[in-house]
């Protein structure tokens, strides 16, 4: 009898893919043959964790008020379940799939190191960010997933990144809803988008020109928006039509 032993994927090729780590989006993802970035928004993720942190709010009010505890078994197995489903596990096995179809040989993802103390956004997001949202465990786990491929998982630095419009270096501002306006350009792009081509441009990556410039073949500077429809990601067009597979999405974005 012989046992045949399954040889591990080749790596996938020789360009890094940039990620950039988030909340409102989680991950934006972006590289150098992609004319349009791609996001997978926490909307609905976001929205199923604060009902789970309502969930286990009424049940520790109802069981401080029975006898008097702080918690139970049925509160600690809400707050796993709250933890599993909000650590999204599909998320890191699509982007590092996608990267090794598409001849990625290294990861470069942004470190977030200082982000609970240096972060104003909304309650909700403060709450999730001093809770549950580990980006320690996504990149984690983005390494160990990488690895099964081949592919290295690089951390940088995302000091600047979110402030500096990575076309022609002037410093902007943030504006309301995630965007990111450039005085130079007078433009308004997505901050999420800014932040991941300010990660290329760090790792030595020579940006495109955006699409208001080049036309049809430039950079598009709105990312393609994936949702979580409860069983898997798809584009946000694909919601109320018709059901996209992994693929689908990844061709759509190029």
């Amino acid at each position: 009898m012989t046992v045949k032993v399954e040889e591990p994927p080749l790596r996938g090729g020789s360009k890094p893919l940039y990620i950039d780590l988030g909340v409102v989006n989680l991950a934006t993802i972006w590289c150098k043959e992609m004319k349009q970035q791609i996001a997978f928004s926490g909307g609905a993720i976001l929205a199923d964790w604060w009902y789970w942190t309502k969930r286990i709010a009424r049940e520790q009010s109802r069981v401080a008020k029975i006898n008097k505890a702080r918690t139970s078994k049925k509160i600690r197995k809400m707050y796993r379940i709250r933890q599993r489903r909000f650590r999204h596990a599909a998320m890191i096995k699509m982007i590092v799939e996608y990267a090794y179809c598409s001849g990625i040989s290294k990861i470069v993802v942004g470190d977030l190191k200082g982000i609970r103390e240096s972060n104003h956004k909304n309650s909700k997001a403060n709450s999730i960010i001093h809770n549950f949202w580990s980006f320690r465990w996504i990149i984690q786990r983005l390494k160990e997933r990488a690895e099964e491929y081949g592919i290295e998982v690089v951390e940088v630095s995302e000091h600047e990144t979110s402030s500096i419009c990575p076309f022609c270096g002037t410093r902007g501002n943030r504006r309301h809803r995630g965007l990111f306006y450039c005085p130079n350009c007078d433009k308004i792009m997505n901050a999420d988008v800014v932040g991941v081509l300010n990660i290329s441009r760090k790792n030595g990556t020579i940006i495109p020109s955006p699409s208001w410039r080049d036309g049809d073949n430039g950079l598009v500077t709105q990312p393609l928006l994936l949702r979580w429809n409860g069983m898997k990601w798809e584009p946000k067009r694909a919601m109320n039509t018709r059901p996209m597979n992994t693929l689908e999405a990844r061709i759509s974005s190029l």
